[in-house]
């Protein structure tokens, strides 16, 4: 666990070090979040550790990457405005308050405005911590893929944060494929949309434990839309917990999901209804296809899925 006065990281600013214990004071104060004792509880036991995380990008030119151990320091002021405040809230529950306070590795990307970055940015860290977390940023009128396929080696529970800004008419198309390896994990990808951006989400999932996945996107304004294609599959004997959840509301913004799961035992398939967070009057749509291991997946899925390519080969 975070100390009141130490940092994780070594020269750590002073920004988040009093962010860190701020979330640690405040910590029960806020809601409970579903299951969150498994996490919370994991946490206050052995802290499971092997090795240096490796495989995390540097770069400068048409956009900046940078470890996030590093950027809190390098880009100091955007990262203190951004960090956990518009995407996944660290006031919105518990859970996110602890994972604040322990964020322990990860990746910033920036993107500047009116940028269009030709080539994928690949994303495929080998990652040791319990809370991993990434920070995306895409400026205004850019256009970028980002396909991230890390390799979660904790053993214990961690929980991965992955958090996009979008910025006003942005195209961003977000793949990813995450691999744990621990007792439980929880994948959060949640994105926060200015108006007229549009983000085309690839999530699959096929990890040997327990996943709790939860998806998020605010649409902030008109003609702003967000679509997710999702694979899960479930080992046996392990649960896949899947949470979509849209907020905003604008003219012509839309919400589009598709999911396809498939188990042995379709019980341990436990997928939410996706809904609006506040009950607000967006046009949101689904469609949900649960499959048994009997059923060809990957017959179900486009051609030209990325998702049928990755999982295919995983």
């Amino acid at each position: 666990m975070a100390g009141l006065d130490s940092a994780i990281w070594q020269q750590e600013p002073g920004w988040l070090q009093k962010k860190r214990q701020l979330a640690t004071i405040l910590q029960a104060r806020f809601p409970k979040q579903d299951g969150q004792d498994e996490w919370l509880g994991a946490w206050e036991g052995e802290r499971y550790q092997s090795g240096e995380s490796t495989g995390l990008i540097n770069h400068n030119g048409d956009y900046i990457a940078r470890p996030l151990s590093q950027a809190v320091t390098e880009y100091s002021e955007i990262l203190q405005e951004n960090l956990m405040e518009k995407a996944i809230s660290w006031q919105d529950g518990q859970l996110n308050a602890a994972h604040l306070s322990r964020i322990d590795g990860g990746q910033f990307i920036y993107v500047p405005d009116q940028t269009t970055v030709t080539v994928p940015i690949e994303l495929a860290p080998t990652l040791v911590g319990e809370n991993p977390h990434n920070v995306i940023i895409v400026g205004a009128g850019s256009r970028v893929t980002i396909q991230e396929t890390a390799q979660m080696t904790n053993l214990g529970a961690v929980y991965a944060g992955s958090e996009l800004l979008v910025g006003a008419g942005a195209v961003v198309t977000y793949r990813q494929a995450n691999r744990f390896e621990g007792e439980r994990a929880l994948q959060a990808v949640h994105v926060y949309q200015a108006q007229g951006s549009r983000v085309q989400l690839a999530y699959g999932q096929d990890s040997a434990t327990d996943v709790s996945t939860s998806l998020y996107s605010f649409l902030d304004g008109r003609q702003t839309s967000w679509r997710a294609d999702v694979v899960i599959r479930g080992a046996a004997g392990t649960r896949q917990k899947l949470r979509p959840v849209l907020d905003g509301y604008g003219q012509g913004t839309t919400g589009r999901l598709y999911v396809w799961g498939q188990s042995a035992t379709l019980a341990d398939l436990q997928f939410d209804q996706l809904k609006t967070g506040s009950g607000e009057p967006l046009d949101i749509k689904e469609k949900v296809q649960r499959l048994t291991p009997e059923d060809s997946l990957f017959d179900q899925l486009p051609a030209a899925s990325w998702l049928k390519n990755k999982l295919a080969h995983a």
